[in-house]
């Protein structure tokens, strides 16, 4: 630094200091900004669920309070509540992303307890439908009668549940759906169960079995 004094050199050096220093502070400032505007964008992109549809009505829904009834009645058992089953994915869902297209199906999941002999014949076609063949044997009663040509009720049950796995695939709803009692604990169900051009007229026989209805025989009336 020729031909500056002793205080012109220190101006400069101090003025060169605080330069730096305004620099770095506003470049650290600079670097936490984006920092914080990154971990904000990841924190969203983190959050945000697939599938979900901002603009549904049902997000805009409220909870209201529960319904009360009134002194003169009975109020419900909740024990006995319908319980939603959980999704079971199938072959023709297993590649699909986690969200599902459709809430599903009450009739279709192993160990659902049917309600009434209805909810039973529907969970056990559909089920078949299905081939979901845990399904439709946990339908049966533990004390289960075969017909007296098929051997016994065990034999018969593991060649259902086979024909079930590999044979040939029924419409999931059935036809023609009667039943009628046949005492407290029993009902007789009618009705029609395709297998595409085939048609098989059936009756089951449901008793009351552990608080649930379950299949305790299987007619084959008449081939269509």
């Amino acid at each position: 630094m020729h031909g500056q004094s002793r205080d012109e050199t220190s101006y400069l050096q101090m003025k060169n200091a605080f330069s730096f220093q305004a620099v770095f502070s506003a470049t650290r400032g600079g670097r936490a900004l984006v920092l914080i505007g990154f971990s904000l964008v990841l924190s969203a992109c983190g959050s945000e669920r697939t599938c979900v549809n901002p603009d549904e009505p049902y997000r805009q829904a409220q909870e209201h309070a529960p319904l009360k009834v009134p002194g003169d009645l009975t109020a419900p058992n909740r024990s006995e509540a319908l319980t939603i089953p959980d999704a079971q994915p199938t072959a023709a869902t297993a590649e699909r992303s986690s969200c599902l297209d459709e809430p599903p199906s009450y009739f279709r999941s192993a160990g659902t307890v049917a309600r009434s002999p209805e909810e039973v014949v529907a969970s056990w076609g559909q089920a078949w439908a299905n081939r979901e063949a845990d399904a439709v044997v946990a339908l049966y009663s533990t004390k289960f009668q075969a017909p007296t040509d098929a051997g016994t009720s065990a034999a018969w049950l593991e060649q259902r549940r086979e024909q079930v796995a590999t044979g040939p695939v029924p419409d999931p709803m059935v036809e023609d759906l009667e039943v009628e009692p046949d005492g407290a604990d029993r009902r007789i169900a009618r009705f029609v169960q395709n297998f595409g051009a085939n048609s098989l007229r059936k009756e089951l026989i449901l008793i009351r079995e552990a608080g649930s209805w379950r299949i305790l025989e299987e007619r084959v009336s008449e081939v269509k």
